[in-house]
């Protein structure tokens, strides 16, 4: 990957970590943050002269990370949090990383004008705002998240976006089993990408006069349609605002420049009229999809609704329970979900499994699951289609499932 310089006086680099976010998001996938790599990521922009991550310092899941990331060059910042219980019983927690770190961003945007590129570690979209106010600023903005959870409002706005798991620190595994590509032949071009080319050609012409060959187009579009195909094989929305932001991990500096820059929307449009890609508007919005998808697939919602709530280490949780009892735990949950006729696991389902289990009231029982979801005992699973019984509405939900690369789940089921 290719990132144009800074200019002179703009030669720093402000790295911001969502720390909570960011570990909480990689602890879905049983990973775990790497605060080198992240310092790495964030260098290949300039010189990193101001650098902080910002948690609940108080958190027993994350108690001991400040000295270790002092010594990894992050400066800790405690940011307080509040807890409340909404009026279906569910805890939350809310804490104010994203008001502290817009806040830290404004004012290093004044005292430091040699900072020129601000790094965002985080997913959530509460960030839009400060990436929309540095960028007004004269500021670069690169955003760090992870590929299965950060917001698409957020990318949008970002000049450049690197994904943790596929840009900072790639899966080693998933990238061993990926299969070979085979490079594209010289001498030929498939007939309808060598139409959309023509016609990609003939869209940009008519806005401006373009200096590039059909080959070169052809080239271009291959990067198009290979961006699809790995955002789709992954199961990620892909925005037409977001093709541009690939392209330049992909492509040489210079090429981009002068042949793809600002013309996004004229490749991807050609590539639709020819059948190579599917391009949908939804949401005000133009999405890009695989030309096999189906019409059900490209329609689906597109608000999951509200995550689980963080627990609150104060009340009933997982670390409350002994050996004894986390094993017992952990064996309902396995065998309500090989239960014959259940599918999956949803979160109001491991409540209604666990409560005979600890013998507790249903708002502690939330704050237990929540707390597996912390500690890595439950994670993510897949992502269902329901319709409202009512109104017949689609929405989605998450499942969950327990994290069998957990020690302490495979103790409990005998699989050590």
């Amino acid at each position: 990957m290719r990132e144009p310089t800074n200019g002179p006086g703009h030669e720093d680099v402000a790295l911001l970590v969502d720390w909570e976010n960011l570990k909480f998001s990689l602890m879905q996938r049983n990973r775990r943050p790497n605060v080198t790599a992240l310092r790495e990521a964030a260098e290949r922009f300039g010189r990193v002269a101001y650098a902080r991550a910002y948690a609940d310092w108080m958190d027993p899941v994350q108690a001991g990370d400040p000295a270790s990331l002092y010594t990894a060059g992050l400066e800790p910042v405690y940011v307080l949090t509040r807890r409340y219980t909404t009026a279906e019983g569910d805890v939350r927690i809310q804490n104010s990383v994203d008001v502290k770190l817009a806040v830290d961003c404004v004012e290093a945007s004044h005292l430091y004008p040699n900072i020129g590129t601000f790094v965002i570690a985080s997913g959530d979209h509460s960030f839009f705002h400060v990436v929309m106010l540095l960028r007004a600023r004269g500021k670069r903005v690169v955003v760090i998240g992870v590929s299965w959870a950060t917001s698409a409002q957020l990318v949008q706005q970002a000049d450049v976006v690197l994904y943790y798991d596929l840009d900072v620190e790639p899966d080693v595994e998933r990238a061993a089993a990926a299969p070979a590509k085979e490079p594209a032949p010289v001498a030929k071009i498939e007939p309808r990408l060598a139409a959309a080319a023509a016609r990609a050609l003939e869209l940009a012409q008519a806005k401006g006069p373009v200096s590039a060959e059909p080959r070169e187009i052809a080239d271009v579009l291959g990067h198009i349609i290979a961006i699809v195909e790995d955002f789709r094989r992954d199961g990620r929305d892909l925005p037409l605002s977001l093709v541009g932001q690939e392209l330049q991990k992909r492509m040489p500096q210079a090429d981009f420049q002068r042949l793809a820059r600002g013309r996004a929307g004229d490749f991807a449009r050609a590539l639709h009229e020819s059948g190579l890609v599917k391009m949908v508007n939804a949401d005000f919005t133009d999405w890009l999809y695989l030309p096999t998808e189906r019409a059900e697939a490209i329609e689906r919602p597109r608000n999951t609704g509200p995550e689980p709530g963080r627990y609150d280490y104060g009340r009933f949780n997982y670390n409350d329970l002994s050996e004894e009892q986390r094993h017992r735990v952990i064996v309902a949950i396995h065998d309500e979900r090989y239960r014959p006729g259940v599918g999956w696991l949803t979160f109001n389902r491991i409540v209604e499994t666990l409560k005979p289990v600890v013998r507790r009231e249903e708002t502690d029982v939330k704050n237990l699951v929540n707390s597996m979801i912390s500690w890595g005992v439950l994670k993510v699973g897949e992502t269902k289609v329901g319709h409202a019984p009512e109104t017949g509405a689609q929405y989605e939900y998450k499942t969950f499932e327990l994290d069998l690369q957990n020690p302490e789940v495979r103790r409990a089921l005998h699989l050590e």
